[in-house]
């Protein structure tokens, strides 16, 4: 059931008006009933019945590993290792196959090809849909359990709604438990004038960015990716910027979708993008794109391995050898942390070395290099006399960031890390900037006319995130509301010129919704995770 189906918005309805006929006591209810059903129409019978006892143990462990309980430590230490087992062994069975084919062929095996193809199928047919949200979503709230950052939610029901919510189930955002509890129940929801016209305008802005932008750009993307053979020179990182913009139009767009659905049930889940591309440097554009993930790992990787009683020794180790000065500046154990996160990071986009590397190890290295050389940079601005506070500057950072990101994201989009580096190899076998205007780029599935209404689309984009960022720009402050400035703005305009926006964009989606022979309504990127 797709978030942008007629069955949804159907079933979405119902769930709307029943959610508020109903008191207040029984909002959160009827919300856990609407998510189990919603599960249940994108699960097999089996996959349903492997989510639910994966609640029941981890439910079950919630309550008894708070230290008036006996041994919390080994209790918390076994569910955790069970968690990531299940999602390891379900979610990326296909990668371990391969790991082991490659050890058994350097030592002059034949792997069992049988054998893992059955074990790839059988994974396929046990992993629960939506495993890499609601697993990460749970192991967190067990760890702050554990930790006494959060209280034990002893309502099954309770525990239930939050690990299931059906809006985040679709794609996260990957929220923790504090941010929950107080939303999903407790006081009588109202579907009030404000939220009613807040929610509609942001899941139609979401609906746009999918199908008429994202979409287009998937067309000439997915040409080049397949036929990169026949495109070399400049359509490589042609691609790579499209897909880049795809990526960000689809899964931002099924953000706006998700949190505006959540919205018209008046309750608020946490962004998870703030104009990433107006970053100045690589770290800063990780800190505003799928923050959620960033957020989780952090605070239950990167902390928690810094934590540890090896990673305690290599500090102490480093700073008895190399003194203090020394790790103030290059802090070994911070950076192992951080390799680390983003080893995890790139794993959990896909199991293949492609996602590893290019949107996991790559950044992490490139993150940790420009820290190391923040010294060199400033001593060049120095020597250069270069106004770092100049707006050329600022843009010149901008575009730096934005092509090391799409680098790496490049081989997030390749089959293989492989062939990753194949197609940036013949990005530089020809020099043919020409083709950005001979019309070469008309060939690559669409025509002129559709390649101007994709300028155009996104031309809208960069306005709204121009609105979106002066807020930013103003208060200085890159925590806040995405979202605000652009509402506030509209917010402020006359009835009748919104509803004209809102007709005018509602035609849009309509007559320029670019849906293909082979579109699927529920084929967002980050929808497959």
């Amino acid at each position: 059931m797709s978030l942008i189906s007629v069955d949804f918005f159907i079933f979405f309805l119902i769930v709307l008006i029943i959610y508020y006929i109903l008191p207040g006591r029984l909002q959160w209810m009827w919300l856990l009933l609407a998510g189990m059903f919603f599960y249940y129409k994108n699960a097999t019978p089996l996959q349903c019945v492997i989510f639910v006892i994966f609640l029941i143990i981890n439910y079950l462990a919630s309550i008894n590993v708070t230290e008036s309980k006996p041994h919390p430590k080994a209790v918390f230490r076994t569910v955790i290792i069970l968690d990531a087992a299940m999602l390891m062994s379900l979610k990326y069975t296909e990668f371990f196959c391969d790991i082991y084919r490659w050890l058994t062929g350097l030592f002059g095996h034949l792997p069992n090809a049988d054998l893992t193809n059955r074990m790839i199928l059988m994974a396929e047919e046990l992993c629960p849909p939506r495993i890499s949200y609601f697993s990460l979503i749970v192991m967190g709230y067990l760890t702050d359990v554990y930790w006494g950052k959060s209280d034990v939610q002893r309502n099954p029901g309770k525990f239930t709604l939050f690990a299931s919510y059906f809006p985040q189930m679709t794609s996260g955002p990957i929220v923790q438990y504090e941010q929950m509890a107080g939303k999903l129940w407790g006081e009588k929801h109202h579907l009030s004038y404000t939220r009613l016209i807040s929610g509609l305008e942001r899941i139609i802005w979401g609906i746009f960015k999918k199908l008429v932008v994202s979409e287009r750009l998937a067309v000439m993307v997915n040409e080049i990716y397949d036929y990169y053979e026949i495109y070399p020179g400049f359509y490589i990182p042609f691609a790579a910027a499209c897909f880049a913009f795809q990526l960000y139009a689809d899964f931002s767009g099924l953000m706006d979708i998700v949190l505006g659905f959540s919205e018209l049930l008046g309750i608020d889940l946490p962004e998870n993008f703030n104009t990433p591309f107006y970053s100045t440097d690589l770290a800063q554009f990780w800190r505003r794109w799928h923050i959620t993930l960033g957020g989780w790992l952090k605070s239950y990787v990167f902390y928690s391995v810094q934590r540890t009683e090896s990673f305690i020794k290599l500090r102490k180790f480093c700073k008895k050898k190399f003194g203090k000065d020394f790790m103030k500046k290059y802090d070994i154990s911070q950076f192992l942390a951080l390799l680390i996160s983003w080893f995890l990071i790139g794993l959990w986009h896909g199991g293949g070395w492609n996602y590893i590397f290019g949107v996991g190890v790559y950044m992490g290295v490139i993150i940790i290099l420009s820290e190391l050389c923040q010294p060199l940079f400033r001593k060049l601005t120095d020597i250069l006399h270069i106004n770092t506070k100049a707006l050329s500057y600022t843009l010149f950072q901008r575009i730096r960031t934005f092509l090391i990101f799409i680098f790496g994201l490049s081989f997030f989009r390749a089959e293989t890390l492989t062939q990753g580096f194949k197609m940036w190899k013949t990005a530089f076998s020809i020099f043919n900037p020409w083709i950005f205007f001979d019309h070469s780029l008309y060939a690559l599935g669409i025509n002129e006319h559709e390649f101007n209404i994709l300028l155009f689309s996104m031309l809208i984009m960069l306005i709204v995130s121009m609105i979106e960022h002066k807020q930013e720009s103003e208060t200085g402050k890159t925590d806040i509301d995405k979202m605000d400035a652009a509402r506030c703005f509209l917010a402020n305009q006359n009835y009748i010129f919104r509803l004209l926006l809102f007709i005018i964009m509602f035609i849009m989606i309509i007559t320029w919704g670019h849906y293909g022979k082979e579109f699927n309504a529920s084929d967002f990127i980050y929808g497959r995770f």
